[in-house]
């Protein structure tokens, strides 16, 4: 057991790396979700030349892997614009625009699963279209859409681990350091791997729980794929 636990020699370390993939995961949610919702909204009531960019966009995020996304806005849009920012910067940028566009499938289903009828029922009480929206749709759509949401949650995540590929300090980079110093790299990934699931596991728990909460029954969201 002593031997086990030499990792503990490295606790400071691997908490910074941990909240530092907290962190970028919040922001990547958080950003995430302001894009979804105004990406939702364009496609369901906007013009058709919006929806073009918005589509554009979500197949962009959705059809390329992380990775990739990550080496060009870290390397590549700095040669192409001039400006210059670091790992952490780019890393939440990233994450942002890739959540967004996987949270813009599930709040458009979640904005589509509001009955019509409450909607001519706003509208024959004389409520404005900002009025309804605000008022009777994002209130419901806001509810229906955790389920997906919370997937979105764990992926994105688990997802923070790509950060690796532009040297940002987060969970598995801190870990693959202490693996190259100590050669415990078993135990080293292993004990990652339970942080990573204590972490997610207790995250559902809260989510699960908020939902049954606040659920509307007999409403459920279907999310574009």
């Amino acid at each position: 057991m002593s031997d086990i636990l030499f990792i503990l020699e490295f606790a400071g370390l691997i908490l910074e790396g941990f909240i530092m993939t907290v962190i970028m995961t919040f922001l990547g949610l958080a950003g995430g979700f302001v894009l979804g919702v105004l990406s939702a909204l364009g496609d369901v009531y906007g013009g058709k030349f919006l929806k073009i960019i918005i589509n554009a966009y979500v197949e962009f995020f959705r059809g390329s892997p992380l990775i990739v996304q990550l080496l060009m806005f870290y390397f590549s849009i700095p040669i192409l614009t001039g400006i210059k920012w670091d790992a952490f910067t780019a890393g939440a940028v990233t994450l942002m625009l890739n959540s967004g566009a996987y949270q813009k499938g599930y709040f458009k289903g979640a904005i589509e699963a509001v009955f019509k009828d409450q909607l001519l029922a706003a509208k024959s009480l004389g409520m404005t279209f900002k009025q309804t929206l605000m008022h009777i749709v994002l209130p419901q759509a806001l509810r229906i859409v955790i389920p997906p949401w919370t997937n979105e949650y764990v992926s994105l995540g688990l997802s923070t681990s790509a950060l690796i590929v532009i040297g940002l300090r987060e969970l598995t980079n801190i870990s693959k350091s202490i693996a190259a110093q100590t050669f415990r790299p078993l135990e080293v990934y292993l004990f990652t791997s339970i942080i990573y699931l204590v972490w997610i596991t207790v995250s559902l728990k809260v989510l699960d729980y908020i939902y049954n909460r606040v659920r509307i029954p007999g409403l459920e969201v279907t999310s574009e794929i």
